[in-house]
């Protein structure tokens, strides 16, 4: 994975379509369709976009998309997997890595609050260890997105520096504990200062680099993300998935929408935010 710009579409979901199946009395087995969607099309936008095809990846986990990294791996897609079981908190293995890991990157979802539980802290450093020690012995990058959740504190404060601080707090305590992912996964600010902070946290290790995450958000705004991380140093593209799939996967799924253009509508998104991130440099 280059450290110099990453394009990725992250359709690793499943908890939150196991919902949506569930609340529609749909069988799960349909969630893998959409994880071929989502395949499709990045496959488009890589067809046609020259920044794709050298930046992209794609991110989808082997639960319900095992035949679609196998595709992925042979296309030559730079795809990762999650290691993370989806949802859960503090941070769980949904298997043994060997079995969820088989793209060429690995990816972790830890959730963190300063004012969590000691025990709570300390377990999720443990297991963000193992997993990095196992990535540098399978010759995988490894990916840390990091999800602070906001309690009781005003929302628009906690998104300009709450949040930030906070983010900034647990990524000097990683690399503390000489834990350096190749790529820092970070929530988006319309802050200019919450993303300076952030920036700056990441820098202290001069190989590290961020990408931004979407949390579902419309695209309008997470280009004003974009925007304000224009000056960092750090950050590098993003990884990006609802804002992208969701609502024509949605309707595929409802049956309003063919595959073939809810395929081509993901394309579209998804090279809308290559776009917008292209602008802002």
């Amino acid at each position: 994975m280059t450290s110099d710009r990453v394009y990725m579409l992250a359709a690793d979901h499943r908890w939150q379509w196991e919902e949506w199946c569930d609340a529609r009395s749909m069988p799960r087995a349909r969630i893998s369709d959409v994880k071929r969607l989502a395949y499709d099309g990045f496959l488009l936008a890589r067809d046609r976009s020259a920044a794709v095809c050298e930046y992209g990846a794609l991110l989808i986990d082997e639960q319900y998309a095992s035949p679609v990294i196998a595709d992925a791996l042979k296309a030559g897609v730079n795809v990762g997997t999650p290691a993370e079981k989806a949802g859960a908190f503090p941070l769980t293995w949904s298997e043994p890595f060997s079995r969820a890991l088989t793209g060429a990157f690995a990816k972790v979802l830890v959730r963190y609050r300063p004012d969590d539980d000691v025990e709570i802290r300390e377990g999720q450093w443990a297991k963000l260890k193992a997993l990095q020690t196992w990535c540098h012995g399978a010759g995988k990058p490894l990916v840390i997105e990091v999800l602070v959740p906001r309690r009781q504190e005003p929302e628009e404060e906690f998104d300009a520096s709450g949040r930030p601080a906070m983010l900034a707090g647990f990524i000097g305590e990683a690399y503390r504990r000489a834990l350096a992912p190749d790529l820092w996964k970070i929530e988006g600010t319309l802050s200019t200062e919450g993303a300076r902070i952030i920036d700056a946290a990441i820098a202290a290790d001069s190989w590290c680099r961020q990408i931004i995450l979407g949390k579902a958000a419309d695209l309008g705004t997470i280009a004003r993300w974009f925007a304000a991380a224009a000056g960092s140093r750090t950050a590098v593209g993003f990884a990006i998935g609802r804002s992208v799939f969701w609502e024509p996967s949605e309707a595929f799924l409802s049956g309003t929408r063919r595959a073939e253009q809810a395929a081509a509508d993901i394309c579209a998104n998804y090279l809308q935010l290559v776009d917008a991130w292209e602008s802002r440099n």
